[in-house]
């Protein structure tokens, strides 16, 4: 029995090393690519406009999006979902915690008939 369980512990364990690996390995080519194409408009916009003007429109283009990913990360997701789990999250939680200890007194109960 604790063999199986370790086996799950370990297959577990092994997907998400994998998962992480890759994620890594994943977000340091994104940042590569990203390296190259802000060369590549850097360069563009030196030959089009005057270095100072193509400092500007790269810098203002990185800030916008960070700000975009500050914006993103800190919503909350779905504002139709929590106003309607502020509406009625107690009874959500009491019925399963209900059904929680009436699973567990259906145990307690089926073991003591197991006894006689």
């Amino acid at each position: 029995m604790l063999s199986g369980v370790m086996q799950h512990l370990r297959g577990s364990v092994r997907r998400v090393a994998r998962t992480a690996m890759l994620s890594v390995g994943a977000v340091i080519m994104l940042l590569i690519g990203l390296m190259f194409l802000t060369l590549a408009a850097w360069l563009y916009l030196v030959t089009v406009t005057s270095t100072m003007t193509a400092a500007l429109i790269l810098g203002a283009g990185y800030l916008g999006a960070g700000f975009v990913m500050l914006a993103i990360a800190g919503s909350n997701g779905n504002p139709s979902a929590s106003k309607q789990k502020a509406d009625a999250p107690q009874a959500q939680e009491h019925d399963g915690a209900k059904n929680l200890v009436v699973a567990f007194l259906a145990g307690i109960t089926a073991g003591q008939k197991a006894r006689r």
